[in-house]
């Protein structure tokens, strides 16, 4: 036999009004609601139920922002990488290539 999902909802009477209860699975009994205080109409007591099972069904989705960190060295990667690269290009080409164009460098020495 295989446990169908089918949530249901009851309202169980107390001696100062109303308590939610509920169940998920058919062959399950009926839970109350963990904590809640008893309400003065079966309404209430029945709406709080369903809240709870939503709540609890779908848990709120929380967003964190947190500062962007380099933790595996990938910038510094990138850096070193594209070093080599212009390196090669101007041992080959005499230059570096800049929007598809080899831009030549001169190198002069300074006089001091």
């Amino acid at each position: 036999m295989s446990a169908s999902f089918l949530p249901e909802f009851k309202v169980v009477p107390v001696s100062a009004g109303y308590r939610g209860s509920y169940r998920l699975f058919e062959n399950k009994p009926f839970r109350l609601i963990p904590g809640a205080e008893n309400h003065p109409t079966a309404g209430q007591a029945l709406n709080a139920a369903k809240a709870y099972v939503r709540e609890r069904l779908n848990p709120p989705i929380r967003g964190e922002i947190t500062e962007a960190r380099d933790v595996l060295g990938l910038a510094q990667w990138h850096e070193q990488r594209a070093a080599r690269e212009a390196a090669r290009q101007e041992e080959v080409l005499g230059g570096v290539i800049v929007k598809s164009r080899t831009v030549l460098i001169e190198r002069r020495k300074l006089r001091a």
